[in-house]
């Protein structure tokens, strides 16, 4: 594919040429309050038409030193998994630090689950963002 400049197009005059076309990550999903003391499936409606290419977790509500698991394509820890069982969350340690989260596998889908394996012990909530490009 080759960048060109184009007068009128979107990006900065600039476009793809040769039919291609630049996709940017957008956020298609967020779970804002998520239960970090939970082992049980926690939904996130994603916009259709995008491959899930990032998760994001910030906003954690106490020191995310226990809460372990992943997000998955079904319900009950089923399917496939975009993030791994094994992701810690252990740098979440107050509400101003961000976590990128380890995909395993980029996919686009209309639901996102989010099931820890192992519960914080404690109250605690955390924001995620799910982000993606276009096909």
């Amino acid at each position: 594919m080759r960048i060109s400049r184009e007068r009128g197009s979107s990006l900065f005059g600039y476009s793809a040429s040769a039919g291609g076309r630049i996709s940017t990550e957008v956020m298609i999903g967020s779970l804002i309050g998520a239960n970090f003391n939970s082992t049980a499936d926690q939904a996130i409606s994603l916009t259709v038409g995008y491959r899930v290419t990032k998760v994001t977790v910030t906003n954690a509500s106490v020191n995310m030193t226990t809460a372990a698991g992943g997000f998955y394509s079904e319900a009950a820890k089923a399917g496939t998994a975009v993030v791994a069982a094994t992701q810690v969350y252990t740098a979440l340690t107050s509400a101003t630090v961000t976590l990128d989260c380890t995909i395993a596998v980029v996919m686009a889908l209309s639901t996102l689950y989010f099931s820890l394996t192992t519960g914080q012990g404690v109250a605690a909530t955390a924001d995620i963002r799910v982000y993606g490009v276009a096909p």
